[in-house]
């Protein structure tokens, strides 16, 4: 609470100080978590100065975060990268646009015709609108055809996605924040809303004052949610199925079903009862670490609470078993009826602004519209939208961990990153860093340096939040506006516009024939039309007019802000983004019972301690934006260690004092934090710290380089939350420096 009131009298600050020094206010949308917040834009001589809350917006009411307080000096920062370069030798000089732009579209052609198209891909990230988005993969899949298409919702949402088709049919989050004020109980499931959503812990915390809501946080570490919370559920790490198992165990055991809504509404709940009857409390309880009370007490919470919402991040999304871990979710609340009614929904939070909006265009796979590639008619229907034969797109996509192992194999020739930092963000650094290098690299972002440019042959400078217009889509299917309010710098442009050239020069240029966002939103408005995520009745006047707008919105509707309130789900064929065995001819949602496996690394004498990496509130994913904020840098400068006291107390550990980390990939040296937020036997690094920027080389800091590449079988997202290592003290003066990384052996041709 004193965190949110600093936020607030930060607020009032802004407002009292800002108003006369500002020639105009921008109404926008945030551009960091997937929370969405509303707010003004300060200009004043044609550059930014100030942000203030919009208190008319549906979503944060009048609040801001830290990072949305500042947002607005990573506008005019002076490594804003403001011209193309190219990479001659070690080093990287300027280019014109033309030049770039026509090097880029000659070494795609050249792959595709030494490679086909599997030599070519591209991997981007959750920051765009959905608009460049669909232009993004209109090239990818409709032009070039190429199977290497990915987003960084790879390391951030793919399990949901996964996990939402194989219950739901298709990748539509059912429930909305007005839940989190009304719900009974809130269900908190390997997230930490107080510092990665504050605006929704706000309402949580809200809901509790008011309504009286109980609060459970299922959570190895001791967050805040989860010392204020009315049980703590501190498992072990990777033991979510086991739990979550258990509490399915015992809401049947006990009758706390509604029996009526899974006969109606689903099928599998005979071979999910059974595979839950092998997780009773006390097994559960020597999985979990967890009491086998404290088990039973949750499950009863949950069953007898008239309403409940389960809200979920990367704790279940970035973990072993992460698909089966979601269904689960979404099993709890199907067996109970707790879906579809005020209050009453598995709830997922996405990481980045627009990141739902990259996964309605295909990001997780699919085809606009949440069509399935596989699916005959899907592919009929986007092919003859295109005007492309059919046979030329792929039916299948290769996400980036496959596509690293194309580039180790010589296949993919091209790479192509825009707006993401795959040096910072991929795991097993060791190996992803060394396809950077192989790889013929353009890299597309907005500052510069940047991690991922140290690898780059060519660099386009893009546009950033602020400066261009568009739509993005938040955690409960809310399309908003964000708007331009000042120019980019230098030569920058927006994304949509360096797509759409690209495909000029590719001789593709009539497939985009746009004179801005607003047209390509238009086309792609129509490629849903009768989809689950129907946006027809959807315009720009319209999502300005009421501060956004909840999808499907069909012609004449104002949104939905519930889904499957009749207990119908988009399982059938015709409308399922899954295909084949995902499909019910009845729209029934799916209970599915899933096998536990331990997860694939676990603690030994070697490596003691369970690794866990994640996300802190002053800094956002690899630190592009939030490390160039002083304010914001100076709060959290470097990467860090959290011990338990008693381990530091055995290992002789000091708190601050530099220790080195071990895993079997790789090593990093950072000051040991001793708190009980974690529990004895576990540790946790910040995953936002890169080391490969000027002023940073002399840290070796990246959590990274000590995760793995294990990665969940269906959704291929990797496993960032439990892994092994050890602790080592380092003797005085014998910490290594870590070396500038070396250009000598990179390409200077498209052929790599």
């Amino acid at each position: 609470m004193a965190l949110a009131e600093l936020q607030q009298g930060i607020v009032s600050l802004f407002q009292g100080r800002g108003e006369a020094a500002v020639d105009r206010w921008v109404a926008t949308t945030c551009g960091y978590c997937g929370t969405g917040c509303g707010l003004y834009l300060g200009v004043k001589n044609g550059r930014a100065v100030a942000v203030k809350p919009d208190t008319a917006a549906p979503v944060n009411k009048g609040h801001l975060c830290l990072k949305g307080l500042y947002e607005w000096k990573t506008l005019h920062h002076p490594e804003r990268a403001t011209v193309p370069l190219r990479r001659r030798g070690k080093e990287m000089h300027p280019v014109t646009w033309e030049g770039a732009l026509a090097e880029v579209a000659q070494c795609l052609r050249e792959a595709l015709a030494t490679g086909g198209p599997e030599a070519v891909g591209i991997y981007h990230g959750g920051q765009l609108t959905l608009e460049e988005y669909y232009a993004i993969h209109k090239l990818a899949k409709g032009v070039l055809g190429t199977p290497n298409i990915d987003a960084n919702t790879r390391l951030c949402m793919a399990s949901t996605v996964s996990g939402h088709i194989l219950s739901f049919g298709v990748d539509a989050p059912p429930g909305c924040y007005e839940d989190l004020d009304v719900s009974r109980l809130i269900f908190i499931f390997g997230a930490n809303p107080a510092e990665m959503h504050p605006q929704l812990w706000q309402r949580i915390l809200r809901n509790r004052k008011l309504n009286g809501a109980k609060i459970v946080v299922a959570d190895p570490r001791l967050t805040l949610p989860a010392r204020m919370a009315d049980l703590h559920l501190r498992l072990r790490c990777g033991s979510n199925i086991p739990l979550l198992y258990g509490l399915i165990n015992i809401l049947i055991k006990e009758d706390m079903l509604d029996r009526d809504f899974i006969r109606r509404a689903t099928a599998g709940f005979e071979e999910l009862a059974r595979a839950a009857a092998a997780f009773p409390p006390e097994r559960v309880a020597g999985l979990t670490g967890v009491p086998a009370a404290d088990i039973v007490a949750a499950a009863r919470l949950f069953g007898l609470s008239p309403s409940a919402v389960t809200v979920f991040c990367q704790g279940v999304n970035q973990s072993s078993q992460a698909v089966a871990a979601v269904t689960l979710i979404n099993s709890l609340h199907l067996i109970t009826g707790k879906i579809g009614r005020p209050g009453s929904a598995p709830f997922s939070l996405t990481g980045q602004a627009s990141a739902l909006s990259m996964r309605e265009i295909g990001g997780g796979g699919s085809l606009p519209g949440f069509r399935n590639p596989e699916n005959p008619e899907h592919r009929r229907q986007v092919a003859n939208y295109w005007g492309i034969p059919e046979d030329r797109l792929p039916r299948r996509v290769n996400d980036i961990n496959r596509m690293l192992e194309l580039v180790e194999d010589g296949r993919l020739k091209v790479l192509w990153v825009i707006g993401t930092n795959p040096a910072v963000s991929l795991p097993d650094l060791g190996f992803s860093r060394r396809q950077l290098e192989k790889v013929f690299l353009i890299v597309q972002d907005v500052f510069y340096p940047m991690e991922t440019a140290a690898f780059a042959d060519i660099f386009l400078p893009g546009a950033g939040w602020g400066e261009k217009t568009g739509v993005v889509t938040n955690s409960e299917r809310r399309l908003n506006l964000v708007r331009r309010a000042v120019a980019p710098p230098g030569e920058a442009r927006d994304d949509l516009a360096i797509v759409t050239q690209v495909a000029r020069y590719l001789g593709a240029g009539g497939l985009f024939a746009w004179q801005g966002p607003e047209d390509a939103f238009r086309e792609l408005r129509e490629l849903t039309r009768g989809r689950p995520n129907d946006m027809t009745g959807v315009d720009y006047a319209l999502l300005e007019r009421l501060a956004g707008v909840q999808w499907p919105c069909p012609a004449g509707s104002g949104g939905t802000p519930r889904l499957y309130t009749a207990g119908v789900f988009p399982t059938r064929p015709e409308e399922a983004q899954g295909y084949g065995e995902f499909n019910h001819p009845e729209g029934r949602a799916r209970l599915l019972a899933v096998p536990y496996a331990p997860p694939p690394e676990i603690p030994d004498g070697e490596f003691p301690f369970w690794l866990n990496t994640g996300r802190i509130i002053e800094h956002y994913h690899t630190r592009t934006r939030t490390k160039r904020i002083p304010e914001l840098q100076a709060l959290v400068p470097g990467a860090y260690v959290e011990i338990n006291p008693a381990d530091a107390a055995r290992l002789q550990v000091a708190d601050g004092e530099v220790v080195r980390v071990v895993s079997r990939r790789g090593w990093i040296e950072v000051p040991a934090r001793l708190t009980e937020v974690v529990a004895p036997g576990e540790v946790f690094v910040p995953f936002h710290f890169g080391d490969l920027d000027p002023g940073e080389r002399e840290r070796r800091q990246a959590a990274n380089r000590l995760t793995g590449r294990a990665a969940d079988p269906l959704s291929g997202q990797p496993l960032a939350k439990a892994g092994a290592c050890r602790i080592e003290r380092q003797e005085a003066g014998s910490r290594r420096r870590e070396g500038s990384m070396g250009q000598e052996g990179r390409s200077e041709n498209c052929s790599g």
